[in-house]
């Protein structure tokens, strides 16, 4: 044994001292049990989350969400309600979507989130977007769920500016509840016509009346002045123009979609002796 020991080469008594010390052998028994437990630790995981497997998510859409639940249970996966929409012709209750869609590939115990149709249409309030640009009105409508619907164009000082709010042909008021997705028609101003119209006599005229013979000679009202004998609702029904901006006659015309100011009353005294005007005539 002393000859072997004699003989061994410089490098082969150095191996020897090297992995004979103390602090090499812990060394060594940790790198491999770290090897060996990383190992594991991946068998484990390869086969806890089924590595390489794959469910085909089933097609949901147009069931009932508490079917669409147990068939997805039946595939073992999980359901989960994220939207509700509110669509005529889906039945209420039924999914109108799903994510993942249908034959999409994912693991065991995968959630599905199911959009259902709502049993009752989503109301929201429509918003008063006369007086705003299209652009401010269509980002306005949106943000409250609706859409727009028609944009329909007359002679208006106000060019691309809304004048009226529409919806199903007639007017409708800021604050009333509207189904949600509804689509709004929008009044708009087209600028100033290179035409022009007589000024008609607005002289003794209620507002509806007025406003009647102004749609006529494609024209708008502007300042509307009220005196101090209006002092109620009821009042400004009754209230007739005494005084307009521009007065009529002979030669005064306006573009279309041009202005008449008017100022109105209920006091008699101020109302036009049509008669005297017949007798002129």
């Amino acid at each position: 044994m002393a000859k072997t020991n004699q003989n061994a080469s410089p490098v082969t008594k150095y191996l020897k001292m090297f992995f004979n010390h103390f602090v090499v052998k812990n060394l060594l028994i940790l790198a491999f049990a770290g090897f060996f437990i990383f190992y594991g630790m991946l068998v484990f995981l390869r086969h806890y989350t089924h590595h390489g497997e794959a469910l085909l998510v089933p097609d949901v859409t147009g069931l009932m969400r508490e079917d669409a639940e147990i068939l997805l249970q039946t595939h073992k996966m999980r359901s989960q309600l994220s939207d509700s929409v509110y669509v005529n012709s889906v039945n209420p209750g039924a999914v109108v979507s799903q994510n993942p869609e249908p034959g999409s590939k994912v693991k065991e115990n995968r959630n599905v989130f199911l959009t259902v149709n709502a049993k009752a249409p989503e109301k929201v309030k429509m918003p008063n977007v006369v007086d705003l640009s299209f652009r401010q009105a269509k980002t306005t409508l949106e943000s409250q769920g609706l859409t727009i619907g028609e944009t329909i164009y007359v002679p208006d000082i106000a060019k691309d500016y809304v004048l009226k709010q529409q919806y199903r042909g007639g007017e409708i008021r800021a604050g009333t509840e509207i189904i949600k997705g509804s689509a709004i028609d929008l009044v708009l101003g087209l600028g100033l016509s290179k035409e022009t119209t007589p000024v008609p006599d607005l002289v003794g005229y209620t507002f509806i009346e007025a406003r009647i013979i102004l749609t006529q000679y494609t024209l708008n009202f502007g300042v509307i002045d009220y005196d101090q004998t209006v002092g109620t609702s009821a009042d400004s029904l009754k209230a007739f123009i005494y005084r307009q901006r521009p007065e009529t006659g002979v030669g005064a015309i306006l573009q279309l979609g041009a202005t008449i100011d008017v100022w109105m009353t209920v006091d008699e005294t101020k109302k036009p002796d049509i008669s005297k005007e017949q007798e002129s005539e």
